[in-house]
């Protein structure tokens, strides 16, 4: 009678642990390109921060004029062609008497109320709702407050 070796055992194995190194291998492409897609939410984000905050500074350059109202900030630039970033601004005014002046005249005073909205996608910002609806839409809002006198000066 003939003896027969028994053998196959190492092919399954060998399959398994390839199946198994495949599962990884598919796992961790997934793991890097979730990494990759919020690396780039990140940036988008950042860079639209950036935009807002753009737009605020130049807010307060325009409204450091004497006698500047919310009128000033009508007709923002526009920074898509910098930035990439559309911002839009949003102000309101309260006017207040504070004492007088030194020389008797009444001091008033302007508190601006500012909101710089930047956005990536779309010809208005905040976009529409199809611009929100895609994966590379980003919009970001700054607020901030100033005190002007209606002179120009800081408010003290």
């Amino acid at each position: 009678m003939s003896t027969r070796r028994a053998g196959g055992f190492a092919y399954i194995a060998a399959i398994v642990f390839l199946v198994v190194l495949a599962g990884f291998a598919l796992a961790a492409l997934r793991l890097s390109g979730t990494a990759q897609a919020t690396v780039d939410q990140a940036v988008l984000g950042a860079r639209a921060n950036q935009a807002a905050r753009a737009g605020l500074e130049w807010a307060f350059y325009r409204l450091k004029t004497p006698g500047a109202t919310c009128t000033a900030l009508d007709n923002p630039p526009d920074f898509s062609a910098d930035t990439g970033y559309r911002v839009a601004l949003t102000c309101g005014m309260l006017t207040y008497g504070e004492g007088q002046k030194s020389n008797g005249d009444a001091l008033m005073k302007n508190i601006f109320q500012l909101t710089a909205t930047a956005c990536n996608i779309g010809s208005t910002c905040p976009a529409d709702d199809a611009s929100v609806a895609s994966p590379d839409y980003v919009e970001r809002k700054r607020s901030a407050s100033i005190c002007i006198t209606a002179d120009g000066a800081d408010c003290y």
